[in-house]
């Protein structure tokens, strides 16, 4: 909505008014009550002038510093006593002896009445939905409009302001930003937000322009971060950014942590990784592999070497113990160490039955890859029914496309083993409860359910630890489930200049999640090294929490969402070895990729059914905060539709 500067008497009285302040002339003082309140003012003020001195708060738009004013907003009506219709405080002069409301039920009427007439032309939000569902705050709607541009080099850019890792996270992340996206109102499907953000970052790839801005001048501050997965990737960058000496200690023999070994190749291929790794250390970042902490140094160690600050990014990598009878045998592993040892590029034999207890994305990757290692027989046995799993949709959809089955309300009771090897599950079938604290509800076991499946390998996806053993003599307070714990308002832990983000800090999560905390760990550090107390640290890193109403949805294209072409099913597990694999080979002999990316084409249409819902007066307009509090919405009036 576009506010314009309207000609009227109120100009020229407040001209008049300047030029007496000007000669000199002292103003007279008015006696006037608002809201039963007796106040003075000089009669040269309006209603609205005066009110504000008092602190008074009266709706308008129009008088916003940040907004030339109209004079036609029509929200700042006040009730006069005498006068039998309500007036503008904008443009009305206080008198002595005036009395004023500017709370009625009629003026409540009028101001709702006026907002919904507002919201019938309005089609966005001071923070679009998707980007206060992103975890990593990615201003979505700019990057989108961006690509509609063809400006891929500046979307990424864009993007990377928030996020460093643009072409992994359109591959992996699992979309939250979607769910809550308004093109779902027009035609029941979101806009393909995460294959966008693929698509532009893989472009900005192919010219072969710098994404990153350039890092600020150097503070002579240095900083270890500990652990080069998503959060500690994220960490770095932004505090090279920062100007900031940046070292990035990783325990493996490369960085990428669980997008290295956690994620298989077929999701998320190498020279992807690669290429993101390298653009964040070309800011100075300088990597040290091969760096266990516990091992080769301890947290005291790094303050002998005069780092200034320590951020915490360990990951959580060790696999949760299912604690049932058997399940230290042979032919049972955790699903993170499987999934480890065939990202290194091991040969795993399974045999051809595999059974992978769980339903999140571990489980998921875990029976997708079990199929490409030359498993026939693969199943997902999970606890609860399909729609509570926590691995994303359309990740659960490509499992079944592979050929995988799953044995769902069902829950491991022992391993079965025989001469110290296991040979299959007794499992109890389950019926669902009540909901638990995760909000999902809570399986319940039936009696007398017991049964028996056969299986060459047993993989358990039931969970991820944080790797006890790294923190021994660490002095780190850890809390109730092992994690690190830490001040969650100012990510600092018990030690002084020491942060801690990610998984370590609050059990297994998202790569995008991972990405946020290692952004906001980043300017917490920032903002301790320059002083900040707690209460500053926090206000540093502190997330905003938009509300939302009905503003309705048009659309000025009518496409159907988009959806991501993919390898065809029988060519992803076809038989055939490189490199010591089963399955379909890219040029590193790792899988290849299943999702093959939008064309510039599709790229471009998909675009442009985004609503662009994102407020350029974001900031300088009250127009949400007006409506929420007068119960304004889309729902009074339909508006002019698109196209019409």
């Amino acid at each position: 909505m576009n506010l314009t500067v309207a000609t009227n008497g109120k100009d020229s009285f407040d001209a008049t008014q300047d030029q007496n302040r000007e000669a000199g002339e002292p103003a007279a003082i008015c006696s006037i009550v608002i809201d039963g309140r007796p106040l003075t003012s000089e009669a040269d003020r309006t209603i609205l002038e005066a009110a504000k001195r008092a602190g008074i708060d009266i709706p308008a738009m129009c008088a916003d510093p940040r907004i030339k004013p109209t004079g036609d907003c029509d929200l700042c009506l006040v009730a006069v006593e005498g006068l039998a219709d309500p007036v503008k405080a904008c443009m009305t002069s206080v008198r002595d002896g005036m009395s004023v409301s500017t709370v009625t039920d009629d003026l409540k009427a009028r101001r709702k009445l006026r907002l919904n007439e507002y919201l019938t032309n309005h089609n966005a939000y001071c923070e679009p939905p998707c980007q206060s569902a992103c975890p990593a705050g990615i201003d979505i709607a700019g990057y989108i409009e961006l690509i509609t541009q063809k400006k891929y080099v500046e979307a990424t850019a864009l993007i990377k302001e928030m996020l460093p890792l643009p072409g992994i996270l359109g591959r992996v992340c699992p979309r939250p930003c979607e769910d809550p996206c308004r093109r779902r109102q027009i035609d029941g499907e979101p806009v393909a937000i995460c294959a966008l953000k693929r698509f532009a970052a893989d472009k900005a790839v192919e010219t072969g322009l710098p994404t990153q801005l350039e890092p600020k001048p150097p503070t002579g501050k240095r900083i270890a971060v500990v652990g080069a997965g998503p959060a500690g990737l994220s960490a770095a960058y932004y505090l090279a950014l920062e100007g900031h000496n940046v070292v990035l200690l990783e325990s493996e023999k490369e960085p990428g942590g669980t997008l290295r070994f956690g994620i298989p190749s077929y999701r998320l291929p190498n020279s992807v990784l690669d290429q993101e790794i390298n653009d964040i250390l070309s800011l100075g970042v300088e990597l040290r592999v091969n760096q266990r902490m516990g091992t080769d140094y301890q947290i005291e160690t790094l303050r002998e070497q005069g780092f200034d600050a320590v951020f915490l990014s360990i990951g959580a990598m060790i696999g949760k113990a299912a604690r049932i009878c058997g399940e230290n045998a042979q032919g049972v592993m955790p699903a993170v160490e499987f999934l480890a040892r065939v990202n290194w590029g091991e040969r795993v034999d399974l045999g051809k039955r595999v059974i992978v207890v769980g339903g999140g994305f571990t489980a998921a990757d875990a029976v997708r890859t079990a199929r490409r290692e030359g498993a026939s027989d693969v199943t997902m046995m999970y606890r609860r029914t399909r729609e509570e799993m926590s691995a994303a949709a359309h990740e659960v959809h490509e499992c079944e496309v592979e050929g995988v089955r799953f044995d769902l309300l069902a829950a491991p009771v022992s391993v079965t083993v025989h001469k110290g090897r296991a040979i299959g599950i007794i499992a109890q079938r389950m019926e669902l409860g009540e909901p638990d604290a995760s909000g999902r509800r809570r399986p319940v076991p039936v009696p007398g359910s017991e049964y028996f499946t056969p299986a060459d390998t047993i993989l358990m996806a039931i969970g991820q630890d944080v790797d006890g053993a790294a923190l021994n003599e660490s002095h780190l307070s850890l809390n109730r489930w092992g994690h690190i714990a830490i001040d969650e308002s100012t990510m600092m832990t018990n030690l002084p200049g020491v942060f801690a983000g990610g998984d370590c800090a609050t059990g297994a999560a998202t790569v995008v999640e991972g990405v946020g905390a290692g952004r906001q760990g980043a300017y917490a550090i920032h903002a301790w090294l320059n002083g900040a107390d707690e209460r500053g640290i926090a206000n540093a890193i502190r997330k905003r929490k938009p509300q939302f109403f009905d503003i309705g949805a048009s659309a000025k294209s009518a496409a159907k969402m988009a959806h991501m072409p993919v390898l065809d099913p029988e060519k992803r597990v076809s038989a055939f070895r490189n490199s010591g694999h089963v399955g379909p080979v890219d040029n590193d002999g790792a899988f290849a990729e299943v999702e093959l990316g939008f064309t510039e084409e599709v790229a471009l249409q998909e675009a442009e059914r985004c609503l662009l819902c994102r407020c350029q007066a974001s900031g300088a307009c009250k127009l949400q905060s007006l409506s929420l509090e007068y119960g304004a919405s889309t729902t009074e009036y339909k508006g002019m539709e698109a196209g019409k």
